[in-house]
């Protein structure tokens, strides 16, 4: 039996793991998926810009303030200036505020910031510009309006607005992450794009060489070769040897992934690159296996089921309503994500991270984010090797049935009656 059930894996993972697009998606993945963290904090270290901005003050006392605390929210910034330009209102505001509006289109200025003569009692702010989405340029006006109109009303409460401002000085959180030997290490948000990306990448590869299962036993199926191919196999032993082989290929992409993320993620490959500076996320060994270990999982959960419906249509377009519902339990998970994130340690997501369909992404995310007690990662591989038992057992019966069936397109009642009879 498993002299046979081998010749299929050998035949499956050889028949892929040469093929170029194995490769090119092995190689382009690390790069992108590399280039969307690392790329992000290139640009928002070194990138930077600068814009004019005409300002016309209808109060006749705003354009000072305004402009002084501008300059010292830049003052440590050397990549990003706002040059202000002070627009004289003369006897016709509106038809001043109309005539920068045309200097504007005709991008003499990069917008125009109108401070309405009612401030800051009545009225509000108004900035008017081509592009409305530079929110750092937006977050530095209005920061700095807001910061001369409460000025304005503390003084004329008969308060000093400098010394309210030294009582009320911001301080920012320093946020350290616990590790389970109780080490701390500094996190603004790097274990959030860490756990997103990975488990991004657990749901697409899940999810790709599942349907690579589907399609390889609709080939067989639709060209007949299957008939061949069951006369030295059992309809069994080829879903095996079919699901490993493809589970193989995509475990040997995996390992290589996470050997790549390894090696780069070693402080003197960053040094090397030029990102000493940076505070990229760093990958344990731990979070690796465990990568692995979901990824081998998930995918004989649901690469069973995939070779199901394979084994039960001829076509993928008559298979398309029942891969899509097998698809919507791997999407469901990225949709509860947020729960995850929000109380990773909670009953709720708890409960849904031991889901065994569900495990696979959301118990991940988990121990990306948190200590988790390790009966809980145990008991949820456990329980998703329960489900594989339980999936190869029922998806066994309709690939024995199911293979070998062409010209009709079967519904619940017939995998259920296939099941019976088999």
């Amino acid at each position: 039996m498993w002299n046979r059930i081998w010749a299929v894996i050998r035949r499956e993972y050889l028949e892929r793991v040469r093929t170029k697009a194995f490769w090119i998606s092995t190689l382009l993945v690390p790069v992108l998926m590399g280039g969307m963290m690392i790329i992000p904090a290139l640009l928002a270290a070194r990138g930077g810009g600068e814009a004019t901005v005409a300002v016309l003050d209808l109060t006749g006392r705003y354009w000072e303030p305004i402009r002084t605390e501008v300059e010292e929210m830049l003052s440590s910034d050397d990549n990003f200036e706002v040059r202000l330009v002070d627009i004289d209102p003369g006897p016709d505001p509106e038809g001043t505020r109309e005539e920068t509006k045309q200097r504007v289109q005709g991008k003499e200025f990069d917008g125009m910031l109108v401070l309405p003569p009612g401030l800051p009692d009545e009225g509000q702010a108004e900035y008017l510009a081509p592009n409305v989405a530079a929110f750092r340029l937006l977050m530095v006006l209005e920061r700095a309006v807001n910061n001369v109109q409460v000025a304005d009303r503390l003084e004329g409460a008969g308060l000093d607005p400098d010394r309210i401002d030294e009582l009320t000085r911001r301080s920012d959180l320093k946020t350290l992450k616990l590790g389970s030997k109780g080490e701390e290490t500094r996190d603004q948000g790097q274990a959030f794009m860490l756990s997103y990306m990975m488990v991004l990448i657990i749901y697409m590869t899940v999810l790709m060489y599942g349907i690579y299962v589907m399609r390889g036993v609709l080939e067989e199926k639709s060209s007949h070769i299957v008939e061949i191919i069951i006369s030295a196999v059992r309809p069994f032993e080829l879903m095996l040897g079919k699901i490993i082989g493809i589970g193989a290929v995509g475990l040997t992409q995996m390992l290589l992934w996470a050997t790549l993320a390894f090696a780069l993620s070693a402080p003197a490959v960053l040094s090397a690159v030029g990102l000493a500076d940076f505070d990229l996320p760093s990958i344990a060994a731990s979070t690796l296996i465990a990568f692995v270990i979901f990824f081998v999982l998930g995918f004989l959960l649901y690469g069973t089921l995939y070779a199901g419906i394979g084994a039960a249509f001829d076509t993928e377009q008559d298979a398309q309503n029942f891969q899509m519902m097998i698809t919507m339990l791997l999407v469901i998970p990225l949709v509860l994500m947020v729960q995850i994130f929000n109380n990773p340690n909670g009953t709720l997501s708890v409960a849904l991270s031991l889901f065994p369909f569900f495990a696979p992404i959301l118990m991940f995310l988990r121990m990306t984010l948190t200590q988790v007690p390790p009966w809980q990662v145990a008991l949820s591989m456990a329980l998703m090797v329960g489900a594989i038992f339980v999936m190869a057992w029922l998806v066994g019966k309709v690939y024995r049935v199911g293979i070998l069936m062409h010209g009709s397109k079967p519904k619940f009642k017939d995998l259920a009656r296939w099941v019976r009879e088999a």
